[in-house]
């Protein structure tokens, strides 16, 4: 499952475990489409910071104008903390992300990635992490869900902090 094409036939599949996450995580990014929707209470498990996630992103934001990643969570302070070179990928190319935090309150988001035609999706699971691969009218609903949770959210993780 190493093209996109071969990742839209696998729709419902699963991911399972830590390492298969991360490597479905560093697949998708690589060529995510117009936008990026992505959602995790605090992106623990994403390796963001990897390398070739960083690669992909880079190549992908270069001429890019406007805001098309919208990164959701409840608490950034790990990712800041655990990925710095996604941080300063952030700081880089702040033009085309936009973080918002969503209010614990708000409940139900399950936790995603989310691309205009492919999303994987995190099933609660207590032994492993477990995604499914999905499109359709599925990835629509998530979608959804998601632009619902980011009209509740405010701004947070900024790009540059302004010193007194």
């Amino acid at each position: 499952m190493n093209t996109r094409a071969g990742e839209a036939e696998a729709v419902d599949s699963q991911v399972q475990g830590r390492a298969a996450w991360r490597h479905a995580i560093r697949t998708l990014l690589a060529q995510p489409g117009d936008s990026i929707r992505m959602y995790s209470p605090d992106y623990a498990d994403w390796g963001l910071g990897d390398p070739d996630v960083i690669a992909g992103l880079d190549t992908w934001a270069i001429g890019r104008s406007q805001a098309s990643v919208r990164m959701l969570g409840q608490r950034f302070d790990g990712l800041q903390r655990e990925d710095p070179r996604f941080v300063q990928w952030r700081i880089r190319f702040a033009h085309v992300i936009a973080c918002h935090a969503l209010p614990e309150e708000w409940g139900g988001l399950q936790e995603c990635l989310l691309l205009p035609e492919i999303g994987l999706l995190v099933i609660p699971s207590e032994r492993s992490r477990l995604a499914i691969y999905c499109s359709g009218a599925r990835l629509h609903a998530a979608v959804h869900a998601f632009d619902q949770a980011w009209d509740h959210s405010v701004p947070t993780f900024s790009a540059h902090t302004l010193g007194l």
